[in-house]
């Protein structure tokens, strides 16, 4: 597939879902990889897994909204391994599904600190590393709810929208640099907030089946392969994109249902 040998890789939220799976597809792939997440249980028990001498692997209890946390794990990384290459910005917060109407401002900005301020702050900490060195690859985690949504999810949307801008504007201030910043927008992936979703009632998986062309609900390792192009050296001439990672769910414009044949 690739090879990251050399190469030194920061992901945020790598505690579970898209962010581990993320962690140990670079791992893989010869990467030194340094994991951050809100829980250091869960982090931890995810880098032990990948690396248990450590030696390519490290792991970083932080919250994405603390720029001085974030600026010391930069420097402790640089330290050890010299240098930052990649940058994937996995931490999300806990889903918030309110009707406009009764959504709270303080929930409008709990979200919103995480899923844009902390990627905002980990574009700006750890990009500095890279715009230093002339080199970089940055992909963000949008959602495909940029392109089509479910109601009550206007925070959400925001947020990611946001994303989608941030990502948009870095591309093309950062493109001298030799740092490339992108966007993967993930729609239905089996991760432990779909799982949830999925589990009020059958008719959710149904109908999410019946709508996605490719009949299948994604994996976190299908979002992992894709980031894994992105910050490749083959994909050095893709900037500034977005890229909807879907099954072809929000380009059908189909009312019956899909089915395997």
């Amino acid at each position: 597939m690739f090879d990251f040998s050399n190469k030194v890789a920061i992901i945020t939220g790598a505690g579970s879902g898209i962010g581990a799976a993320t962690a140990e597809m670079l791992f893989r792939l010869n990467a030194n990889v340094a994991l951050i997440a809100k829980s250091a249980e869960n982090v931890k028990t995810v880098t032990e897994k990948l690396d248990p001498s450590f030696k390519r692997a490290s792991y970083y209890n932080c919250d994405v909204r603390d720029e001085d946390s974030l600026v010391e794990i930069r420097d402790k990384v640089v330290k050890a391994w010299g240098k930052i290459d990649i940058l994937v910005t996995c931490a999300a917060a806990a889903a918030v599904a309110k009707k406009t109407e009764d959504l709270s401002f303080d929930d409008w900005r709990s979200l919103l600190s995480i899923d844009l301020d902390g990627v905002f702050l980990s574009c700006k900490t750890f990009g500095s590393t890279m715009i230093r060195n002339k080199y970089g690859r940055i992909v963000n985690m949008t959602s495909f709810h940029n392109i089509a949504t479910y109601p009550n999810r206007a925070a959400y949307n925001a947020a990611k929208s946001g994303v989608e801008g941030l990502t948009r504007a870095l591309a093309v201030e950062w493109g001298r640099y030799g740092i490339t910043v992108n966007a993967v927008a993930p729609g239905p992936i089996k991760t432990p907030r779909t799982s949830w979703f999925l589990s009020q009632s059958p008719d959710v998986e149904t109908g999410m089946l019946g709508r996605t062309p490719n009949v299948r609900i994604g994996v976190v390792e299908d979002v992992a392969a894709l980031i894994a192009f992105l910050v490749s050296d083959e994909a050095k001439h893709i900037n500034g994109q977005q890229i909807v990672i879907d099954g072809g769910w929000t380009k059908s414009a189909w009312w019956g249902n899909y089915t395997k044949e």
